[in-house]
């Protein structure tokens, strides 16, 4: 192992601290049936050249969102990504920089972070906004934990049609916590009431996306005043793109906002790095995880920025910590900023006014088709269910062969709809791809044509 620079006697120092004889000894418990019994046939070494050369072949195996008519979404979407994006993400002071542990004298990351803040608070409505999370899966969880530590409740209500990531990342935090998790069913593609009734009593939180994973808009001041009866926190997972033309969770009555930000200014990417936000009210700012930067003035009256809070236990008493989450999406949340920067109020909303369109374009079209219906009848934003007359996971098998990705089986998540297909829509979605895929979709599950 050339690259380890391990000295035999390096080695045999470090087995006798550890207490065994050999390498061999080390690894006992590993079964020999395991084991490699030579040599791995690795091919030897290439010039720069040739390894480029290499690389990109393997690359152009590769199928994107550029090669495909791509209708993929559930939670990460192919937006474009203006190019002064890529650029200041790329700036040697943002790119190569890391957490600001002497924040004060990192005043450019500080800034950047205050800005994002600041426009999640204007998307959601709500009071503050910490510096991001890993992604719109765990910011629910955190949040979950938050709920918790608010009302000194142990049980978190969330609804089914919710992301699936959301739901089993939230599950998988919360195993550890000793709190009671219960998934509410929905009824016609949005949380079923009477079982949110039956179910909200001694509730920390319940957990809603709204608009929901099948698109559809939830009856989410409903939820609200049904939580506040019982005492319990909404917290609501939004798209962001949808707050340009729906209500804020402020609006609402949510306690707490969170969401997925891959839609601003991030590729897909496959399926990251992605970008969780959070934002609540001013009286529950100290119970939010992660950091704050906040804007003041130096002695001499200059506008600076400064970390306001920092409520993990690397920073407090551990007691006192509100969560473990080590550091947040920097990177990325400063690509949104740029992006929401440059988008506007007014282009924000016409980027989701268009998108808005297509989607509903494209579901009267899809619809029309002999066979094949929209499962749900609800308003909904950018995706929507179709109900298809053959397992969907055929049908995309069918059309991805020619070079159409028609969206996701929703039987992978769902196990009584194995024959719907989630669409979804972006500005990228032209009328000539909407119309590609109605024909081939038309081809494929007309009656006398099999998988």
């Amino acid at each position: 192992m050339p690259y380890v620079p391990n000295t035999d006697r390096d080695r045999k120092e470090m087995l006798r601290e550890i207490g065994v004889g050999s390498v061999e000894e080390l690894f006992a418990d590993v079964p020999q049936d395991l084991r490699a019994k030579a040599e791995l046939d690795v091919p030897g070494p290439l010039s720069e050249a040739e390894l480029v050369r290499h690389m990109r072949r393997l690359a152009s195996m590769n199928r994107t969102t550029d090669d495909v008519v791509s209708f993929l979404g559930g939670g990460v979407y192919d937006h474009t990504v203006p190019a002064v994006v890529r650029y200041v993400m790329s700036m040697p002071q943002f790119y190569t920089a890391y957490t600001p542990y002497q924040a004060e004298a990192s005043q450019g990351t500080l800034q950047s972070i205050y800005e994002f803040q600041s426009l999640i608070c204007r998307l959601t409505g709500l009071d503050v906004a910490n510096a991001s999370m890993y992604d719109g899966a765990s910011a629910a969880a955190e949040a979950c934990l938050m709920a918790s530590a608010v009302t000194k409740r142990r049980k978190i209500v969330l609804a089914r049609t919710a992301n699936h990531a959301l739901r089993t990342v939230a599950s998988t935090y919360l195993e550890a916590s000793d709190m009671e998790i219960v998934e509410v069913p929905s009824l016609g593609g949005v949380t079923d009431a009477g079982a949110l009734d039956a179910n909200i009593e001694g509730a920390a939180a319940v957990v809603v996306q709204h608009p929901n994973f099948f698109g559809l808009l939830e009856p989410v001041e409903a939820i609200s005043a049904k939580c506040e009866s019982a005492g319990a926190m909404l917290v609501a997972s939004v798209d962001p793109l949808s707050l340009a033309v729906l209500k804020p969770p402020s609006d609402y009555g949510a306690a707490i906002a969170v969401g997925e930000g891959q839609s601003l200014g991030s590729p897909v990417a496959y399926g990251g790095p992605l970008l969780g936000f959070m934002a609540t009210t001013r009286k529950h700012i100290r119970r939010l995880p992660g950091r704050i930067v906040g804007a003041t003035t130096d002695t001499e009256g200059r506008r600076g920025f400064v970390m306001t809070l920092q409520t993990r236990e690397q920073h407090i008493r551990r007691d006192k910590a509100t969560s473990n989450i080590c550091t947040n999406e920097g990177l990325v949340a400063l690509g949104a900023a740029v992006h929401l920067s440059l988008l506007g109020k007014k282009g924000f909303r016409e980027l989701a006014e268009q998108v808005t369109a297509k989607a509903h374009y494209a579901a009267r079209a899809l619809a029309a088709i002999p066979g094949v219906r929209k499962k749900f009848d609800g308003a909904f934003f950018r995706e929507f269910v179709l109900e298809l007359p053959k397992p969907a996971h055929k049908v995309k098998q069918e059309l991805g062969g020619a070079g159409i990705w028609p969206g996701i089986s929703c039987g992978c998540y769902y196990q009584d709809m194995n024959d719907c297909l989630l669409v979804s829509l972006t500005e990228r979605s032209t009328r000539d791809d909407i119309d590609s895929l109605t024909s081939a979709l038309e081809a494929v599950v007309r009656p006398g044509v099999n998988s």
